[in-house]
C-alpha cells in the first residue's frame, strides 16, 4: 500500500510540476505581449505629441492671417463699416404660413 502511495504522489508531484512549467511559458507568453502592448502604447503617445507640436505650429495666428491675405483677399475693415444696430436698415421676412403658403412681412410687424 505505501508502495501505491508513493508511485501516486510521484504523478502527482510530476503532474504539479507540468502544470507549473505550462503556466510558467503561458507567464512569459502574456509578459512579452504586454511588453509589445506597452511599447506600442508609448510609439503612440510619442506620435500624438508631435502631431499636437504640428497643430499649435499650423494654428499660429500669424500664419494663418498671411494665408487669409493670400488666398482669401480679405482686408480689415475700416471705421466706416462698424454701425450701431439702430442704424441697420430692416430687411423684410418671409413667414410661411402653416398650409405652406409664403406671406411677406417685415420685421416691425408693419405691413
Amino acid at each position: 500500500m505505501t508502495r501505491l502511495a508513493g508511485f501516486a504522489l510521484l504523478l502527482i508531484a510530476a503532474a504539479a510540476a507540468l502544470a507549473l512549467y505550462q503556466i510558467k511559458f503561458e507567464v512569459a507568453a502574456l509578459e512579452d505581449e504586454l511588453d509589445a502592448t506597452h511599447r506600442r502604447i508609448v510609439a503612440h503617445e510619442e506620435a500624438i505629441q508631435v502631431l499636437h507640436a504640428e497643430w499649435s505650429y499650423l494654428n499660429r495666428p500669424a500664419r494663418i492671417a498671411d494665408l487669409a491675405r493670400r488666398h482669401l483677399g480679405l482686408q480689415q475693415m475700416s471705421a466706416e463699416q462698424i454701425l450701431r444696430i439702430d442704424r441697420l436698415p430692416e430687411r423684410p421676412v418671409q413667414a410661411v404660413a402653416l398650409d405652406g403658403t409664403a406671406a411677406g412681412a417685415t420685421l416691425g410687424g408693419a405691413e
